[in-house]
Protein backbone atom coordinates (compact mmCIF):
# COMPACT_ATOMS: atom_id res chain seq x y z
CA UNK A 1 0.00 0.00 0.00
CA UNK A 2 0.86 3.67 -0.56
CA UNK A 3 0.47 6.49 1.21
CA UNK A 4 0.70 10.17 0.12
CA UNK A 5 0.72 12.89 2.32
CA UNK A 6 0.37 16.21 0.69
CA UNK A 7 1.42 19.23 2.65
CA UNK A 8 0.12 22.75 1.68
CA UNK A 9 2.49 24.87 4.05
CA UNK A 10 5.16 25.31 2.00
CA UNK A 11 7.72 24.20 5.45
CA UNK A 12 9.69 21.07 4.31
CA UNK A 13 10.93 21.04 8.12
CA UNK A 14 7.40 20.00 9.03
CA UNK A 15 7.01 17.73 6.01
CA UNK A 16 9.70 15.10 6.87
CA UNK A 17 8.62 15.67 10.76
CA UNK A 18 5.25 14.36 9.43
CA UNK A 19 6.57 11.70 7.43
CA UNK A 20 8.51 10.32 10.34
CA UNK A 21 5.39 10.14 12.17
CA UNK A 22 3.77 8.09 9.67
CA UNK A 23 6.50 5.72 9.14
CA UNK A 24 6.10 5.09 13.11
CA UNK A 25 2.33 4.82 13.01
CA UNK A 26 2.34 2.87 10.18
CA UNK A 27 4.95 0.28 10.64
CA UNK A 28 5.91 -0.36 7.35
CA UNK A 29 2.59 -1.56 6.48
CA UNK A 30 2.40 0.99 3.76
CA UNK A 31 4.95 3.58 2.09
CA UNK A 32 4.90 6.86 2.60
CA UNK A 33 5.17 9.47 -0.43
CA UNK A 34 5.47 13.13 0.73
CA UNK A 35 4.87 16.62 -1.55
CA UNK A 36 5.46 19.75 -0.20
CA UNK A 37 3.53 22.97 -1.45
CA UNK A 38 6.12 25.12 -2.86
CA UNK A 39 3.59 28.54 -4.27
CA UNK A 40 1.82 28.32 -0.88
CA UNK A 41 2.63 30.26 2.33
CA UNK A 42 5.02 28.44 5.56
CA UNK A 43 2.23 28.52 7.59
CA UNK A 44 -1.39 28.51 6.88
CA UNK A 45 -2.98 31.18 9.25
CA UNK A 46 -5.87 32.80 7.39
CA UNK A 47 -8.43 32.48 4.72
CA UNK A 48 -6.12 33.62 2.19
CA UNK A 49 -3.29 31.42 2.98
CA UNK A 50 -5.77 28.58 2.95
CA UNK A 51 -7.37 29.89 -0.82
CA UNK A 52 -3.31 30.04 -1.96
CA UNK A 53 -2.42 26.68 -0.52
CA UNK A 54 -5.49 25.09 -1.43
CA UNK A 55 -4.08 25.97 -4.81
CA UNK A 56 -1.16 24.23 -4.28
CA UNK A 57 -2.49 21.27 -3.01
CA UNK A 58 -4.76 20.55 -5.77
CA UNK A 59 -1.62 20.90 -8.05
CA UNK A 60 0.51 18.74 -6.07
CA UNK A 61 -2.42 16.12 -6.09
CA UNK A 62 -3.09 16.37 -9.95
CA UNK A 63 1.03 16.15 -10.85
CA UNK A 64 0.89 13.07 -9.07
CA UNK A 65 -1.94 11.27 -10.90
CA UNK A 66 -0.59 12.60 -14.27
CA UNK A 67 3.30 11.02 -13.33
CA UNK A 68 2.48 7.62 -14.88
CA UNK A 69 3.91 6.20 -11.50
CA UNK A 70 1.70 3.98 -9.41
CA UNK A 71 -0.89 6.12 -7.74
CA UNK A 72 -0.80 6.10 -4.35
CA UNK A 73 -4.27 4.03 -2.48
CA UNK A 74 -5.18 6.76 -0.28
CA UNK A 75 -4.25 10.56 0.20
CA UNK A 76 -3.51 12.48 3.56
CA UNK A 77 -4.13 16.55 3.61
CA UNK A 78 -1.15 17.27 5.81
CA UNK A 79 -2.77 20.92 7.14
CA UNK A 80 -5.36 21.13 9.72
CA UNK A 81 -7.76 23.50 7.88
CA UNK A 82 -7.58 21.16 4.85
CA UNK A 83 -7.44 23.53 1.98
CA UNK A 84 -8.01 22.09 -1.19
CA UNK A 85 -9.56 19.06 0.25
CA UNK A 86 -12.94 19.14 -1.77
CA UNK A 87 -11.32 19.42 -4.78
CA UNK A 88 -9.12 17.00 -4.34
CA UNK A 89 -11.51 14.45 -3.63
CA UNK A 90 -13.47 15.35 -6.73
CA UNK A 91 -10.61 14.32 -8.72
CA UNK A 92 -9.09 11.26 -6.79
CA UNK A 93 -9.71 7.74 -7.31
CA UNK A 94 -8.87 7.10 -4.26
CA UNK A 95 -9.55 8.09 -0.39
CA UNK A 96 -8.60 11.48 0.55
CA UNK A 97 -8.83 12.18 4.49
CA UNK A 98 -8.39 15.56 6.37
CA UNK A 99 -6.75 15.99 9.64
CA UNK A 100 -9.72 18.11 11.20
CA UNK A 101 -12.34 15.44 9.91
CA UNK A 102 -10.29 12.70 10.82
CA UNK A 103 -9.74 13.85 14.52
CA UNK A 104 -13.58 15.37 14.96
CA UNK A 105 -14.72 11.68 13.71
CA UNK A 106 -12.62 10.20 16.20
CA UNK A 107 -13.80 12.49 18.98
CA UNK A 108 -17.35 11.87 18.41
CA UNK A 109 -16.31 8.08 18.40
CA UNK A 110 -14.05 8.26 22.00
CA UNK A 111 -16.67 10.48 23.92
CA UNK A 112 -19.36 13.07 23.79
CA UNK A 113 -17.97 16.24 23.82
CA UNK A 114 -14.48 17.48 22.57
CA UNK A 115 -12.94 20.69 22.60
CA UNK A 116 -9.98 21.82 20.14
CA UNK A 117 -6.82 23.41 20.00
CA UNK A 118 -4.82 24.67 17.42
CA UNK A 119 -2.57 27.42 15.65
CA UNK A 120 -3.46 30.58 15.15
CA UNK A 121 -5.77 33.24 15.93
CA UNK A 122 -7.96 33.59 13.05
CA UNK A 123 -8.53 29.29 12.92
CA UNK A 124 -11.41 29.12 15.36
CA UNK A 125 -13.65 31.22 13.41
CA UNK A 126 -12.52 28.67 9.84
CA UNK A 127 -12.83 25.82 12.03
CA UNK A 128 -16.76 26.67 13.34
CA UNK A 129 -17.75 26.75 9.63
CA UNK A 130 -15.69 23.06 8.91
CA UNK A 131 -17.09 21.84 12.08
CA UNK A 132 -21.09 22.98 11.26
CA UNK A 133 -20.63 21.35 7.94
CA UNK A 134 -19.50 18.06 9.49
CA UNK A 135 -22.66 18.52 11.92
CA UNK A 136 -20.49 18.58 14.87
CA UNK A 137 -20.72 22.19 16.64
CA UNK A 138 -23.26 20.76 19.33
CA UNK A 139 -20.67 18.14 20.53
CA UNK A 140 -17.67 20.64 20.18
CA UNK A 141 -17.18 22.77 23.93
CA UNK A 142 -14.66 25.45 22.67
CA UNK A 143 -11.89 26.10 19.73
CA UNK A 144 -8.99 28.13 21.06
CA UNK A 145 -5.98 29.30 18.76
CA UNK A 146 -2.20 29.01 20.51
CA UNK A 147 -0.20 32.00 18.72
CA UNK A 148 2.93 30.67 16.98
CA UNK A 149 3.28 33.52 14.87
CA UNK A 150 6.33 34.40 16.58
CA UNK A 151 8.44 31.24 16.52
CA UNK A 152 10.31 28.98 13.90
CA UNK A 153 8.28 25.88 13.61
CA UNK A 154 9.18 23.00 13.79
CA UNK A 155 12.58 24.23 15.70
CA UNK A 156 11.17 25.91 18.48
CA UNK A 157 8.77 23.57 19.40
CA UNK A 158 9.78 23.35 23.07
CA UNK A 159 8.05 26.83 23.69
CA UNK A 160 5.12 25.37 21.34
CA UNK A 161 4.74 22.51 23.93
CA UNK A 162 4.52 24.75 26.40
CA UNK A 163 2.01 27.07 25.02
CA UNK A 164 -0.42 23.96 24.24
CA UNK A 165 -0.04 22.36 27.73
CA UNK A 166 -1.45 25.19 29.52
CA UNK A 167 -4.54 25.58 27.12
CA UNK A 168 -4.81 22.17 27.86
CA UNK A 169 -4.77 22.20 31.41
CA UNK A 170 -7.31 25.14 31.30
CA UNK A 171 -9.35 23.33 29.05
CA UNK A 172 -9.29 20.15 30.92
CA UNK A 173 -10.06 22.57 34.51
CA UNK A 174 -12.67 24.74 33.40
CA UNK A 175 -14.70 22.72 30.08
CA UNK A 176 -14.05 19.30 31.51
CA UNK A 177 -14.37 17.57 27.67
CA UNK A 178 -13.91 13.94 27.24
CA UNK A 179 -11.60 14.59 24.06
CA UNK A 180 -9.09 17.45 23.49
CA UNK A 181 -7.64 17.10 19.74
CA UNK A 182 -4.41 19.06 19.07
CA UNK A 183 -4.64 20.10 15.35
CA UNK A 184 -2.43 21.50 13.49
CA UNK A 185 1.27 20.15 11.69
CA UNK A 186 2.99 22.36 14.05
CA UNK A 187 1.89 20.35 16.37
CA UNK A 188 2.55 16.83 15.41
CA UNK A 189 3.75 14.53 17.80
CA UNK A 190 3.25 16.71 21.11
CA UNK A 191 0.10 14.53 22.15
CA UNK A 192 2.75 12.30 23.33
CA UNK A 193 4.83 15.04 25.28
CA UNK A 194 2.24 15.85 27.69
CA UNK A 195 1.15 14.15 30.44
CA UNK A 196 -2.13 12.48 31.19
CA UNK A 197 -5.06 13.90 32.19
CA UNK A 198 -7.50 11.88 34.29
CA UNK A 199 -11.08 11.46 32.45
CA UNK A 200 -10.03 13.24 28.77
CA UNK A 201 -8.04 11.56 25.90
CA UNK A 202 -5.39 13.98 23.77
CA UNK A 203 -6.16 12.99 20.22
CA UNK A 204 -3.37 13.81 17.84
CA UNK A 205 -4.20 15.49 14.55
CA UNK A 206 -2.27 13.51 12.12
CA UNK A 207 -2.37 10.46 13.73
CA UNK A 208 -6.10 10.60 13.04
CA UNK A 209 -6.10 11.18 9.16
CA UNK A 210 -2.91 8.42 8.82
CA UNK A 211 -5.02 5.42 10.87
CA UNK A 212 -8.29 6.20 9.06
CA UNK A 213 -6.04 6.07 5.57
CA UNK A 214 -5.10 2.96 6.31
CA UNK A 215 -8.07 1.30 7.67
CA UNK A 216 -9.46 2.96 4.13
CA UNK A 217 -6.70 1.13 2.53
CA UNK A 218 -7.52 -1.68 4.43
CA UNK A 219 -11.03 -1.53 3.37
CA UNK A 220 -10.05 -1.33 -0.59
Amino acid sequence: MRLLLLNGNANRAMTEQMARRAGELLEGRAEVLTETAHRSVAYVESRRDAALSGAAVVELAERHLASGERPADSVVLACFGEPGMAAVRELSPVPVVGMLEASVISALQLGSRFSIITPGRRWPRMIDDMLHELGATRRCLAVEAVEVADLRLPEQRGEARSRVQAVVERQHRSLEPDVIIIGGAAFVGMVRELPDYPGCRLVDSLDAALLQARALMTLG
